[in-house]
């Protein structure tokens, strides 16, 4: 990567990190390497190209995002070491693996019941009764709801599943 850099441009957030990318891209005859997330929210778009289109792109990103409350900081490296090189491409074949889409054919729907009773036993009565009460034909009325206990809620409940 004899003659080539590597410029940086870290934003808050992911629409920072597009602007910057886009507007950078759109400077010079440049590389987007990768958008990375250093953490909770802080995004650093890696730049590659040859040196003068490298600092021309970031700084016209700079100048455009300056103002904006989304930008944070950018960086130059010229002339990339080998070894920084191989550490900028393993770090962006290390990326997300994307499963293939299946075929329309191989598709099956999942009935899943409306109600499973493990994740009824969890809730509390207060839960249970305003479900209940959303129920149209939950058999009970709403003094029966508004007294009943949780065992019988349960039962309630599991029976809507049982007549659908």
């Amino acid at each position: 990567m004899a003659g080539r850099a590597l410029g940086l441009i870290e934003v808050k957030g992911f629409l920072g990190a597009v602007v910057a990318a886009d507007i950078a891209l759109k400077a010079a005859n440049i590389s987007l390497i990768n958008i990375e997330t250093v953490k909770s929210g802080m995004k650093t778009v890696q730049l590659t190209g040859d040196v003068g289109a490298v600092r021309a792109a970031v700084e016209a990103a700079r100048e455009a995002l300056e103002q904006q409350p989304y930008y944070l900081t950018s960086h130059v490296i010229a002339r990339l070491d080998e070894q920084t090189e191989q550490l900028m491409t393993k770090a962006s074949e290390e990326g997300i693996a994307i499963e293939p889409v299946l075929d329309d054919d191989s598709w099956t729907p999942v009935i899943s019941p409306k109600y499973d009773l493990a994740q009824l036993q969890k809730l509390k009565v207060v839960k249970l009764r305003s479900l209940a009460y959303k129920e149209k034909g939950i058999g009970l009325s709403k003094k029966d709801i508004k007294f009943a206990n949780k065992q019988q809620l349960l039962e309630a409940l599991m029976q809507i599943v049982e007549e659908e």
